[in-house]
C-alpha cells in the first residue's frame, strides 16, 4: 500500500484522570497473593507496568474518543461539519450497536454527509482505520477524515480482580489473566487530509499487513475477561513482526536499517525488549510508555506517535515507522515522512 495524496494534519491525545498503580492492584489481590504464596511486586516485575489510567466511573469509551476528536478539530481550526468520514477503532465497546463512531459523531455534531462506522482489529484498530480512510483520500472520494479511539479498561480490570479473588483461582488463572492487569485507558484522534487540504508536511506513505491466523486463539477477550497464552503469543508475534518489517522496507523502498524513530504498540517489558532485539532497533529510538500507562489497546500506537512528536523526537522530512502487533494474529506496519 502506497499513498501520495494523504497527510496527517493533526493528532491529539486525552489522558484519563484516574491513576491506578500496580501496587494498588496488588493490594486488592492480597488474599490471592497470600494463598498462592506470591511476592508483592511480581506483577510489575513481570510486566514492567507501574501504573495505568481509568476514566471516571460515569465515562464511556465514546466520551474519551469524542474528547480527543474535539481537541484535534480545535487545534487544527476545523469544524465538525468539515469531516467527511469518521471512523472509530477502539477495542472497547459501549454497546453492540450503534457504532461508537455514530456516538462520537453525535457528540461532535458532524453533518449528514459524514459517513461513520467502526473498524475493529484488536490493538491494530487505529492503524487499520488510518489505512481505511487513506484509501478513500487517495481515491479522491474524501478530503477530510477523522480516526478516533477511546479505550476503557476499568470494567475488565475490576472483573478480573473479582475473578482472581475467588477461592478456585490458582496460579494458572493468574498467569492466563496477567495481561488483563496491564490494560490502561486513553482517548486519541487523528485528522487525515488530502494533499490539497494539508498544512503540515506529515505525509502518510503507506504500509503493509501480514497475518498468522493459525494463532487466532492465543488471546481471547470479552468485555469482562481477557485470557492470553503470553509466551506463545510473544514468540509468534515477534516472528510475524520480523517478516512484516522486511516487507515494509520493500514496499516503501526504504534503505535497510533503523530509521530515526520507531513507534511501537505499548504492551509490556517482555514484548518491547523482544521486538527491538529481534528487529535490531536502537533502544534510544523507541519510546517506552507502557511503564506509566499500560497497554492502551488500539490507542497505543497513535499515543506513542503523539508523545514522540511532543518530545521533539521527530525530525521534519525523516521517516517514522509505526510497528503494531495485534491478536488474531496480525501485524501492521506503517510509514510516515514527518
Amino acid at each position: 500500500m502506497r499513498y501520495r495524496r494523504v497527510y496527517i494534519q493533526g493528532l491529539q491525545v486525552v489522558v484519563p484522570p484516574v491513576e491506578v498503580t500496580t501496587r494498588s492492584l496488588e493490594r486488592m489481590l492480597g488474599p490471592m497473593y497470600r494463598r498462592l504464596g506470591l511476592s508483592e511486586g511480581i506483577l510489575e516485575g513481570l510486566t514492567g507496568v507501574r501504573s495505568r489510567r481509568f476514566w471516571p466511573d460515569a465515562s464511556t469509551s465514546a466520551d474519551g474518543a469524542a474528547q480527543a476528536a474535539r481537541a484535534v478539530l480545535d487545534a487544527e481550526g476545523m469544524r465538525a461539519s468539515d469531516v467527511q468520514v469518521l471512523v472509530s477503532t477502539s477495542v472497547s465497546k459501549d454497546f453492540l450497536e450503534p457504532p461508537i463512531a455514530s456516538l462520537v459523531g453525535g457528540e461532535l455534531g458532524v453533518g449528514e454527509q459524514c459517513a461513520n462506522f467502526d473498524v475493529g482489529h484488536a490493538c491494530l484498530g487505529f492503524m487499520s482505520g488510518m489505512l481505511t480512510v487513506a484509501n478513500l483520500i487517495e481515491l479522491g472520494q474524501v478530503d477530510v477524515a477523522l480516526v478516533v479511539a477511546g479505550e476503557s479498561s476499568r470494567t475488565v480490570t475490576q472483573a478480573t480482580v473479582r475473578r482472581l479473588l475467588q477461592g478456585s483461582s490458582d496460579f494458572g488463572t493468574f498467569r492466563d489473566n496477567l495481561a488483563t492487569l496491564t490494560l490502561g485507558s486513553m482517548g486519541v484522534a487523528a485528522l487525515l487530509v488530502s494533499e490539497d487540504r494539508a498544512t503540515t508536511g506529515h505525509q502518510f506513505l503507506g504500509g503493509v499487513s501480514r497475518a498468522s491466523t493459525r494463532h487466532s486463539r492465543l488471546c481471547l477477550g470479552t468485555a469482562t475477561e481477557m485470557t492470553t497464552d503470553a509466551p506463545t503469543l510473544l514468540k509468534a508475534g515477534v516472528d510475524l513482526a520480523s517478516t512484516t518489517y522486511e516487507a515494509l522496507h520493500d514496499e516503501l523502498e526504504l534503505p535497510r536499517g533503523p530509521v530515526r524513530e520507531h513507534i511501537l504498540h505499548q504492551v509490556g517489558k517482555a514484548n518491547h525488549d523482544a521486538l527491538i532485539g529481534r528487529l535490531g532497533l536502537p533502544a534510544e529510538r523507541v519510546l517506552r510508555l507502557y511503564e506509566e500507562f499500560g497497554n492502551v489497546g488500539a490507542a497505543g500506537v497513535p499515543f506513542t506517535l503523539a508523545t514522540a512528536a511532543a518530545q521533539g523526537r521527530l525530525t521534519p522530512g525523516e521517516e517514522v515507522l509505526l510497528l503494531g502487533i495485534g491478536s488474531g494474529l496480525n501485524c501492521t506496519m506503517l510509514g510516515i515522512r514527518w
